[in-house]
């Protein structure tokens, strides 16, 4: 039986040999392998191919004529007979840029791509109702071009010339419910030097899922897709060549955009097929990028004579350092493709990626099944260094350090130093040094108990605090906190802050501060898709460090006790996740995030002494005007039904300040920090980002932004607060502002640029200050920018 088995495979690998043979096309000089390129079979020009992102084409045993062109090239014609190899080099081509042609006819280039706009939403893969699919992915790090100088690390440059920085393939089975339902499942991960799935990336989360939506966006940059209305007057498009391939004809336009743009563009090849004018396959690089170069690759195929879907998904992006350049290559294969499966919400879970427990034990035979080709030598090279190299220094222990990092923990043995408590600023404490440290997983998987101390230089006053965090584990995401702190509070803030950073550019303004002795119970979990929900409780005795009292019923009362609990719901349209470092984290999106906030003061509940509803909104939006850019609104509302002590009202919503002129984002720049009380109110901080509009290239490249805030307020019972000055936000408060961004920009590593700004604020209407000068107000901006 096991010779008649090994007999039948050698039949059908013999049959499968003589039905064909792979050749791949590659740059003579590089030895680069050439995407989307032309063959034409036994000189027909209506039978042939077009080879794959690696370069790849099929030719049958019928073919034994092959014509190969593209665009930048010599075009080669041979008999497959006299092949010495299955590599076919071709040559570059120098040759005179296309002349222009002013005539009464139409860029024929032009009637080819508005067809391709009219039909995209047909066209678009997520527009269908349901799709699944099965991806392999490829991710390597490359150090060859790094110029190491000293001698000292000669060996370490001889070393990037045979093998990769890192390496890392993953499997997962993906499915998509329209409207936005998603789910990642990872079935394999290897990564080179790691022994844990912490690091499972997919190649095809780096860049857009389809070549269709108006803006495509490429870390964090949102450049034009010249497959958009109106793209016609906005790119370059010419028509390179046309390729017969049965009863369909592929268009193959050139573009990039027009001089003089004031949008992000992008260069390169997109490949129309005349069947519903599809995108069939496309080569996009970003368009004088600056510091940091993207480029993309997308092949798409006829799925079932039905609809048009990714084939292969590739990336690169080329990052200047100091000592050199670094490349991020990616390569992603989908594969078991299935339109329209019967999917409803149900077969989707809360969390919409997950690593199954065996990822990371998949043997070799399974790894050489799935792949799409072989792997290189240097790819084979990088698996057998780094995995050594990763056993002898303990990479998934440095890889969990540099997670705790993120997250602003330095990790030792049984402990983690919380960075976010070694220093702080904010005017009334001047610099308050300190620290703090929470067991780790190496005493309590789950659990972590800690506490923290500092002391302020202004004030001369120690601040401490101990807490237990216990993270349940399980696909709801919950976390529960318990705490004890003896701290300060600035008047108008939540005592519920989950995301502490560590640097909060704001808290520097913090001026007029609560001192709190608290006992608080939190709780953070993901109950529902792409909502948040917290709950907590928290009692606290308050003394307010600044002259202040408060007249309940004809008796002044300046330190007292609050108990509150509190509900929040956050609700993150089109929400999408990642999974790195075993941690699930929101990526930045301009989608709408709603957070919804109530709060129930109560009374006599540990000797608290008032009660009220307390109820907060915010709305975070972005979006784009075609041509115009892009505007960024946060609208944020809140109401108070009661009358309770200055320090549980709304206040703080100011940024102006001598000493720290700075452009901060969702809060009235002309305003200073306390000047307006409230207990309901209406805000509305806008800006738009109207891009470069003075320039598109060259050294002085300023972004241009118009900021409009609004704001109305009113308070009850404003007899009660005494021995306090303040305004009441009871008309409309109007603020225009024109910021200049990266005026200055300063090389970093020849990695990005710091850019230095600034921007002029006048505040008008009912609330303008007596003297028209101080209406006025200037600030400078700064940022960091990879252009």
């Amino acid at each position: 039986m096991k010779k008649l088995l090994i007999l039948v495979l050698l039949i059908a690998f013999e049959g499968f040999s003589q039905s064909g043979s792979l050749f791949t096309i590659v740059d003579f000089d590089t030895n680069e392998p050439i995407a989307f390129a032309n063959i034409i079979f036994n000189d027909d020009v209506y039978s042939g191919t077009i080879s794959d992102i690696d370069g790849v084409f099929y030719a049958s045993n019928t073919v034994q004529k092959i014509t190969i062109s593209y665009i930048g090239y010599a075009s080669k014609t041979l008999n497959l007979s006299d092949l010495s190899s299955n590599k076919i080099p071709l040559k570059k081509e120098i040759s005179a840029l296309d002349e222009v042609v002013i005539t009464n006819s139409e860029n024929p280039a032009h009637r080819i791509i508005r067809n391709a706009v009219k039909n995209k939403e047909f066209n678009n893969p997520e527009n269908l109702n349901a799709f699944t699919y099965q991806s392999y992915d490829k991710i390597i790090v490359d150090g060859e071009e790094m110029e190491v100088k000293e001698d000292t690390l000669n060996e370490l440059g001889k070393f990037f010339e045979k093998s990769y920085l890192f390496i890392t393939e993953t499997v997962a089975k993906h499915k998509y419910l329209k409207p936005k339902f998603t789910e990642d499942s990872i079935i394999a991960t290897r990564t080179s030097g790691l022994k844990t799935p912490s690091f499972a990336l997919l190649a095809n989360s780096i860049q857009p899922f389809s070549f269709y939506e108006d803006y495509i966006t490429l870390f964090e940059t949102d450049y034009l897709n010249p497959i958009s209305k109106g793209s016609t007057k906005k790119y370059k498009f010419r028509l390179k060549e046309e390729y017969l391939r049965g009863k369909d004809t592929i268009f193959a336009i050139s573009f990039e955009p027009n001089n003089n743009r004031n949008f992000e563009g992008l260069k390169g090849l997109v490949y129309i097929n005349s069947n519903g004018y599809a995108v069939q396959s496309v080569d996009a690089s970003t368009f004088n990028s600056g510091k940091i170069e993207v480029s993309i690759q997308q092949k798409y195929s006829f799925i079932k004579d039905e609809h048009w879907f990714p084939e292969q998904l590739n990336f690169q992006i080329s990052i200047g350092g100091k000592y050199g350049a670094l490349k991020y290559l990616g390569k992603s294969y989908l594969s078991d493709v299935k339109l329209n499966p019967p999917l409803t919400k149900k077969d989707f879970p809360v969390l919409p990626i997950g690593i199954q427990k065996d990822a990371v034990k998949k043997d070799v035979a399974f790894w050489t099944t799935i792949r799409q080709d072989s792997l290189t030598e240097k790819e084979t090279r990088t698996y057998v260094v780094i995995d050594s190299i990763g056993e002898k220094i303990k990479f998934d222990k440095i890889l969990n350090f540099s997670a705790k990092l993120v997250k602003g923990r330095f990790s030792f043995k049984y402990v983690d130093l919380d960075l976010t408590k070694l220093f702080l600023y904010n005017k009334y404490e001047g610099l308050r040094l300190g620290a703090g440290f929470y067991t780790n997983e190496d005493v309590f998987e789950n659990v972590s108990i800690g506490g923290f101390a500092g002391y302020g230089f202004q004030d001369y006053e120690w601040k401490y605090g101990g807490e237990l965090l216990i993270d349940i584990p399980g696909k709801k995401e919950i976390q529960l906190q318990l705490k004890y702190e003896n701290n300060l509070k600035e008047t108008g803030t939540s005592y519920f802050k989950h995301n502490q950073r560590l640097f909060n550019a704001r808290d520097v303004l913090g001026e007029q501060m609560d001192q709190i002795e608290a006992f608080s119970f939190n709780t953070k979990m993901k109950l529902f898709r792409n909502i948040d929900w917290t709950v907590g409780f928290h009692t606290a005795k308050i003394n307010p460090l600044y002259d202040y009292s408060f007249n309940a019923n004809g008796t002044s009362v300046v330190s007292y006790t609050n108990s509150e609990i509190n509900i929040g719901v956050g609700y993150f349209v089109n929400e999408k996740l990642s999974n790195i470092f075993n941690s699930i984290s929101r990526i930045a999106s301009d989608d709408p995030a709603f957070n919804l906030t109530y709060s129930r003061g109560l009374s006599n509940v540990f000797g608290s002494n008032f009660s009220y509803n307390k109820i907060r909104f915010t709305l975070d939006h972005s979006f784009r005007t075609k041509g115009l850019g892009k505007t960024t609104y946060r609208l944020d509302m809140g109401f108070i039904d009661s009358a309770i002590p200055y320090g549980q009202l709304f206040t703080g919503e100011g940024s102006y300040d001598n000493v720290f002129p700075y452009v901060f984002h969702n809060y009235f720049q002309t305003a200073e920090p306390y000047e307006f009380l409230s207990d309901r109110y209406v805000n509305l901080f806008t800006y738009h980002n109207f891009g470069m509009l003075l320039n598109n290239k060259g050294f002085f490249t300023p972004e241009v932004v118009l900021h409009n805030n609004f704001g109305i307020g009113d308070l009850s019972h404003a007899s009660k607060h005494e021995n306090i000055a303040f305004n009441i936000k009871n008309e409309l408060f109007l603020e225009t502002g024109l910021e200049l961004r990266n005026i200055l920009k300063l090389n970093y590593l020849d990695v990005g640029y710091l850019g230095l700004g600034a921007g002029g604020f006048y505040r008008y209407g009912f609330h303008n200050l007596p003297d028209s000068g101080h209406n006025f107000v200037f600030k400078f901006a700064a940022g960091f920018t990879f252009k």
